[in-house]
């Protein structure tokens, strides 16, 4: 049982609507910003190496570089070593949105947090941190203490949603 009821998600759904409402970027999904982020912290990234990150076919992956990429948020060129293969770094506009969206969320956590005495604010900050270094953590790690503790507790699984290898299945 989730002991938060799922808040920490939906405050972060709540966040992400705001802030593409706040830049008027409705065309822009939750997946594209996270590309141009992704991008940004790996410059010269492949669209190949996107894709086992994101566990997403090359198709996905391609579309949505394409539409970046013509939004002008990143720029796909030729890898010096393979002519073939194409790396991605993000451009000037695409570090303008994201400097936007930072300064979007920072207005929406101000908001969120208003009403909070300083006393509250002291308790619930470090709790946050604590919980955020852990995820953080898992996630550099490709999450494989976790996805082999989901394995152990739900050995039946064995296809992802999505059809691939993973731990979770659909019913048929």
């Amino acid at each position: 049982m989730d002991p938060t009821g799922r808040r920490i998600r939906k405050i972060d759904r709540d966040a992400q609507r705001f802030v593409a409402r706040a830049l008027g970027n409705t065309d822009l999904s939750l997946s594209d910003y996270d590309m141009i982020h992704t991008v940004r912290h790996r410059p010269g990234v492949t669209q190949e190496e996107l894709r086992r990150l994101y566990c997403l076919d090359k198709s996905t992956i391609a579309r949505r570089a394409a539409k970046l990429e013509a939004a002008g948020y990143i720029s796909r060129l030729p890898s010096p070593g393979d002519k073939r293969r194409k790396q991605l770094f993000v451009t000037e506009r695409g570090n303008a949105l994201r400097e936007a969206k930072v300064e979007a969320e920072s207005f929406y956590f101000e908001w969120l947090t208003a009403e909070l005495t300083e006393g509250e604010l002291e308790l619930l900050v470090p709790l946050l941190n604590r919980i955020q270094i852990r995820s953080r953590e898992e996630r550099r790690q490709e999450f494989c203490r976790l996805l082999a503790a989901y394995a152990e507790k739900h050995p039946e699984e064995g296809q992802s949603r999505t059809g691939r290898e993973g731990v979770l299945s659909l019913p048929e």
